[in-house]
């Protein structure tokens, strides 16, 4: 478990050197403004991932084959940091013809390194969720979120600071370029993280139940019921969160004008927020169970699009206010895999994940490019919508229907099954234990 925190921590500094937004600045530099496309553009560069993520339903039945979680892990995370490492030395001005040419290989490999990485992911997650009992699962993912958390702060403050010096101390040079050495850097990290990954022991699928033939593994977690109610919430919450990303994305660059240190200073200041809170979310996983922590998070979270909503170019640090609020996906992060872990029957933690993050990634996906075609149609359109003494701009609208459809994810996790979860009388009967005559909880008669 220690080799998996170290493991964590090293991968997360590459992570946050090779960030997303890192990504789409790299691709505003690369024309995607001056071609009229930049919400598309936003939307593919988050999005592509996530729809070719759905072949890692597969996964479970290609690790079967492979016979090896641990190989088969370390040979998809080297093979998706060489993809990384390519993208800037291709995606660079002058070495394809065209700027279009330069976003679609940009889109491409961006895409082929997470599809990689998410097969690696679902193999790994097998992986520990064997290696960690089941008694303090909850908090050995805690902690290693921890590490995790503070890796790619340190990772995001490397990459924001060397960004913000590149543009500011060496005028002359092609902006691009600052953001290229990170990604490249981020890449090179990644694979060092693979060390302590190699030293960690293998531990062969035969300690559960071995998969069953293919079709019946795909199969297996969409017929259970348990497992369909979590998913139905990760399909709502994807669709609604990938809705708002290109608006999420355009108004700090392109309209609040925030330097990349900035936008990367948010992420770490929410990153380490969360690295602070994710031990303690896991010991109260492990203690009162996933889904009552994952309600508060939820409603947390819900709340950030209103502080965007608040955000404008007379008063744009209002936008610091959803990332302090977004500290409160740690308790996701931790317990949406706790509790795929606890509700897939031994053996088959692989075929779990990967259908989760599979279909829930395909909807984000969806959802985030219908966002951005639907944001570049209000902009040219310059749509504004009066309710009563209240006018919506085109981010505006976008936000507040993120803020209400969120909230309603609330919904879906309350009629979450958790064997062991406490539900709200439980908690009725812990603060007032003589309710209705009841004897307190854990008293007995003499």
């Amino acid at each position: 478990m220690r080799l998996a925190y170290a493991n964590g921590g090293l991968w997360a500094v590459g992570n946050g050197l090779a960030t997303t937004t890192l990504v789409v600045y790299l691709a505003r530099e690369l024309g995607a403004e001056q071609i009229g496309a930049a919400g598309l553009t936003v939307s593919f560069i988050l999005a592509a991932p996530r729809l070719v993520g759905l072949l890692r339903i597969a996964a479970a039945a290609v690790i079967e084959r492979f016979g090896d979680r641990k190989r088969f892990s370390l040979v998809c995370y080297f093979a998706s940091n060489l993809v990384l490492l390519a993208l800037p030395l291709v995606c660079a001005p002058g070495v394809l013809p065209t700027t279009t040419q330069s976003l679609t290989a940009l889109v491409s490999l961006w895409t082929a390194y997470h599809l990689l990485e998410y097969f690696a992911t679902v193999s790994l997650w097998s992986w520990l969720g064997d290696i960690a009992p089941l008694r303090i699962r909850g908090r050995f993912i805690g902690r290693r979120e921890r590490w995790m958390m503070l890796g790619i702060l340190l990772g995001m403050t490397t990459s924001g600071l060397f960004a913000y010096y590149w543009r500011e101390q060496l005028p002359g040079r092609p902006v691009w370029v600052g953001y290229a050495i990170p990604a490249g850097l981020g890449a090179l990290m990644m694979m060092v993280s693979l060390v302590p990954l190699a030293r960690m022991p293998s531990i062969p699928l035969s300690v559960g139940r071995r998969l069953a033939a293919p079709l019946t593994t795909l199969a297996a977690p969409f017929r259970d019921r348990r497992f369909l109610r979590l998913l139905l919430f990760g399909c709502w919450f994807s669709f609604f969160n990938g809705a708002t990303q290109a608006a999420q994305g355009i108004l700090p660059i392109w309209v609040l004008q925030f330097h990349l240190f900035w936008m990367l200073a948010f992420q770490a200041g929410m990153r380490l927020g969360q690295s602070g809170i994710s031990p303690t979310i896991g010991s109260l996983a492990d203690r009162f169970g996933n889904r009552p922590i994952m309600i508060v998070a939820q409603v947390l979270v819900a709340c950030g699009p209103l502080f965007y909503l608040a955000a404008t170019t007379g008063s744009r640090w209002w936008l610091a206010g959803a990332w302090i609020l977004w500290i409160a996906y740690a308790g996701l992060n931790v317990t949406l895999p706790n509790l795929m872990l606890k509700l897939a029957p031994g053996g088959s933690s692989a075929s779990y994940i990967a259908a989760y993050f599979g279909v829930t990634g395909l909807f984000y996906g969806l959802s985030t490019i219908i966002g951005g075609a639907v944001f570049d149609v209000l902009a040219a359109r310059t749509f504004m919508l009066t309710l009563g003494a209240v006018t919506l701009d085109h981010f505006q609208f976008l936000f507040v229907i993120g803020w209400v459809a969120r909230l309603a994810g609330v919904v879906f996790l309350c009629l979450l099954i958790e064997p062991g979860a406490w539900r709200l009388r439980d908690v009725v009967k812990q603060l007032w234990p003589r309710r209705a005559g009841r004897r307190p909880v854990g008293e007995t008669v003499s």
